[in-house]
């Protein structure tokens, strides 16, 4: 057996693609490839490190050699229990870098990724169809920082994104960009947010074509204190004039309650 076989063997029954096994080498997935069909040979370093990964002896990986007690033990990452080498986990793993790191990785897959990939240490990521990790990408996602359809973290990017910063068609957040957007500051088709700005802008500070706020700037603006724009008025008046219009028109029980109101603006 060649060393790119052996290789190749040990990453299949450790559950691991070749994009997987590379960012654990820190190598690209181009190497790993050229690897296993020995085109290419790894550096001593790698060797030592594959060793490692996969519990293995020098003469092990580049020999072929299997000695008689190791043959129905199948390579299990460093760290990694016997009742838990057939799981996908990883306990208190030193990884190529020196960081400690936990992680589990599902053995069923959908397009090619693992359902749950949980990765947690200092630069790691996480990818799957639910990804957990300091960086994780996946469908839903979770983590410091994260890309996904539905995406929460401190730094989140996703079609529905929830975090500090929020980037996403519907984003929820301290700073929001997206096509609906809610947060402290919130730029979107549709904004909410203490500084609102976006086709329909609602919020402390509100600039838009319609605009809703207590200060408005805006082809239409409606404001409590400031109202800027080709339509602009400010919400008291308004209710004021129509109160009047309603105490000669209409009910002066409603004026008087619009009036109440207004008092409330003040």
């Amino acid at each position: 057996m060649t060393t790119g076989q052996k290789i190749f063997e040990c990453r299949k029954k450790a559950g691991l693609t070749q994009e997987e096994l590379a960012e654990k080498l820190g190598v690209t997935r181009q190497a790993v490839s050229k690897w296993e069909s020995d085109a290419a040979f790894p550096e001593t370093e790698k060797v030592l490190e594959l060793c490692r990964l996969f519990s293995l002896s020098a003469d092990e990986l580049l020999l072929g050699k299997e000695p008689e007690e190791r043959k129905n033990d199948p390579p299990a990452e460093s760290g990694r229990s016997s009742s838990d080498a057939g799981k996908g986990v990883t306990w208190g793993v030193i990884d190529h870098r020196g960081k400690m790191r936990f992680e589990y990785i599902s053995k069923k897959r959908i397009f090619g990724l693992p359902i749950i990939h949980i990765n947690f240490g200092f630069g790691c990521r996480a990818h799957g169809i639910f990804a957990v990790g300091l960086v994780s990408f996946g469908f839903v996602s979770l983590g410091l920082i994260s890309v996904g359809l539905l995406a929460f973290g401190v730094f989140s990017f996703g079609l529905l994104a929830f975090g500090s910063i929020a980037v996403g068609g519907v984003s929820f957040g301290g700073i929001a960009v997206g096509g609906i957007a809610i947060g402290g500051i919130a730029v979107g088709l549709f904004a909410m947010g203490g500084l609102a700005i976006g086709q329909l802008a609602i919020g402390g500070a509100a600039i838009g074509q319609y605009a809703v706020g207590d200060w408005a700037k805006g082809y239409l603006a409606v404001g409590l204190s400031k109202a800027e724009g080709a339509h602009a008025f400010l919400l008291k008046d308004g209710l004021e004039a129509l109160a009047a219009w309603l105490n000669e028109n209409a009910s002066p029980r409603l004026a008087d309650f619009l009036l109440w109101v207004t008092g409330l603006l003040s």
